[in-house]
């Protein structure tokens, strides 16, 4: 195994440097569990290497270290495997920055953003190479070691995340800022030699740095579910009890303490990404701690203690108190916008320095820098801050945060849209996102045109088709009004297709199925519907699920709704079920 090269005393070190450690120290424990087996240590930094050997063939010389610009990008595409470890750790021993992409993302929207980030390199999976654009060169692994670790300023990764400006922007970190953080979440929920730690968050998020990093600079084990899994919530349970740690995202942590389900094994249980709206039941298996931090100050700046110990329980569980060396103000008496500065912020926006000069600000001294989050906090009189709202366009649906004018930005490019707006309308309790169009198009058109240039979580659930759209007195767009009428249509629709009595008892499952269907879609099912293209997501199929088991008393998985996602075929689906069902119990009967 490579040689661990000495930091020097009092050298502050990095994720590259210190998985090296770990691996030196602990050579034949688990460092990866994937759906393939067992990665250890060792294999894990040789795998590294030779792929950073392959990578520096290809990327230009570096620059001097801590150098503004030092360190190339490279680009990594893979499933949920082991491999989407080694491919960021061989870049990191190449000294460049690692950019972590969705496979799910659409090409085009993958081109954007490997042209934004000059990103030229890219470590693919075979099954995934042809999303890239012909430009980049996708690198496998060749027959020489390469090592070279990064000075702490160096650029350690970029993060896509949604704009303002109507365009995706790259955020730069340093190590440096990555390793305080990841350090701190380490030794906080003490991941380390033989604690295993589920990952389940998505590998382009930066909340997946805490899932994989943290416990690897520790020596700890990364169980990392694959795409099946991490998406279903009974699955997820499942490998909740084989593991100690875990970070869920928000919506994900809400279900399972909604749940009662036995967490077995798991001793804490970290979420974020989105408010969280429940507390942990007092007897609840795992320390529950929530998190909260934007992409711009390096994951997280904030954490709870336990929140199975507040006593306080009439407001929504707050985010915390600064963590990391995070330095929190906020700008204003009571209510007011918070406002970053400390080692964990990143360097800025990649390519768009007016851009990052607006959003990273010189402090009251004049000196240090800060960054304006535009979120809205309250901080209480025990010192915790409670995460109040947003000042701008920004919006978070299902954890995951979105511009405004990026969604109404790509609706304005596609053929015949003339006006357009986004925006988001609740239903049951949750946001949805909506868009208003005008122009000769089609509800099925604009989605269609949307999956082509942005993410899953940016293309709108319900797209609504007006003659005009609603301006108000001083000539700007009405967006109350849109949302106001919208919610009083979606009200009267409710009300008008609640199915009668009698349907619910000749017909328990059609009732079930159409009521669900539209409690989490927001308009009545017709038979050619197919849930992933009329609105629906991973985490809307598991509501719709949740609903059906509850008022069917059957065992449905979200995974049915994978198999057959045409409304016809998922309706027959679940009455073969509840035929089952209900043979099962004559059988037991007798």
């Amino acid at each position: 195994m490579t040689a661990v090269p000495n930091a020097g005393p009092g050298r502050p070190t990095s994720v590259p440097a210190e998985v090296l450690r770990r691996a030196a120290a602990y050579p034949e424990r688990p460092a990866v569990v994937d759906r393939h087996g067992v990665l250890r240590y060792r294999d894990l930094v040789n795998a590294a290497t030779v792929l950073a050997g392959a990578l520096a063939r290809e990327l230009p010389p570096p620059a001097a270290p801590g150098h503004p610009d030092a360190g190339s990008v490279v680009a990594v595409l893979q499933p949920r495997t082991a491999a989407a470890v080694v491919g960021p750790l061989a870049a990191m021993f190449c000294g460049a920055a690692f950019l972590p992409l969705d496979p799910g993302l659409p090409p085009a929207r993958i081109a954007r953003i490997l042209a934004d980030a000059q990103c030229r390199v890219a470590v693919a999976a075979d099954e995934l190479v042809d999303l890239l654009p012909a430009e980049v060169t996708a690198v496998r692994a060749g027959r020489e070691e390469h090592l070279r670790l990064p000075d702490p300023d160096d650029l350690a990764y970029l993060i896509a995340t949604s704009g303002s400006t109507g365009q995706p922007k790259q955020v730069e970190v340093a190590h440096r800022s990555l390793w305080t953080v990841l350090d701190w979440y380490a030794r906080f929920f003490r991941l380390d030699p033989g604690v295993r730690c589920a990952a389940f968050a998505g590998l382009a998020f930066d909340a997946a740095l805490l899932d994989l990093w943290a416990p690897l600079i520790r020596g700890a084990t990364v169980v990392l579910a694959d795409e099946e899994v991490a998406r279903d919530p009974e699955r997820i349970a499942e490998v909740l009890r084989e593991v100690d740690h875990c970070f869920l995202s928000t919506p994900l942590a809400e279900q399972l303490l909604r749940s009662g389900v036995d967490t077995g094994r798991l001793r804490t249980l970290a979420t974020g990404g989105d408010r969280l709206r429940l507390w942990p039941p007092v007897g609840f298996g795992a320390a529950v701690h929530n998190l909260y931090g934007p992409t711009e100050a390096t994951i997280l700046v904030t954490a709870t203690g336990d929140l199975r110990r507040y006593a306080d329980r009439g407001v929504p569980p707050p985010i915390g108190r600064p963590v990391a060396g995070a330095r929190l103000t906020l700008d204003g008496a009571g209510d007011g916008e918070l406002v970053i500065g400390g080692p964990v912020l990143a360097r800025g926006y990649r390519g768009v320095p007016t851009t990052t000069a607006g959003a990273f600000v010189t402090g009251p001294d004049g000196v240090a820098r800060q960054y304006r989050t535009g979120d809205v906090c309250r901080r209480d009189a025990a010192g915790d801050l409670h995460f109040i709202g947003r000042v701008d366009s920004q919006v978070k649906i299902r954890g995951q945060r979105i511009e405004l004018r990026e969604v109404e930005s790509a609706l304005l490019e596609l053929p015949r849209v003339g006006q357009a707006a986004a925006g988001t309308v609740h239903r049951a309790g949750a946001p949805l996102l909506v868009a208003w169009v005008t122009g000769a198009v089609t509800p099925e058109a604009v989605r269609a045109g949307l999956r082509d240039r942005l993410p899953t979580a940016m293309v709108p659930h319900t797209v609504e088709i007006r003659d005009t759209l609603p301006l108000t007195a001083n000539g700007k767009l009405d967006r109350a009004a849109l949302r106001g009428d919208t919610e009083r249509r979606w009200s009267a629709e409710e009300a008008a297709s609640v199915p009668p009595a009698e349907s619910a008892a000749t017909d328990p499952a059609g009732a079930a199925v159409a009521e669900a269907w539209r409690a989490v879609l927001g308009a009545p099912p017709r038979p050619e519907d197919d849930f992933f293209l009329v609105g629906g997501d991973s985490l809307l199929a598991v509501r719709l699920t949740a609903q059906l088991r509850q008022g069917l008393r059957i065992e449905v998985r979200a995974a049915l709704l994978y198999q057959h996602r045409r409304y016809a075929d998922y309706l027959a689906a679940v009455r073969a079920l509840e035929d089952e069902a209900a043979v099962d119990g004559a059988g037991a009967a007798r």
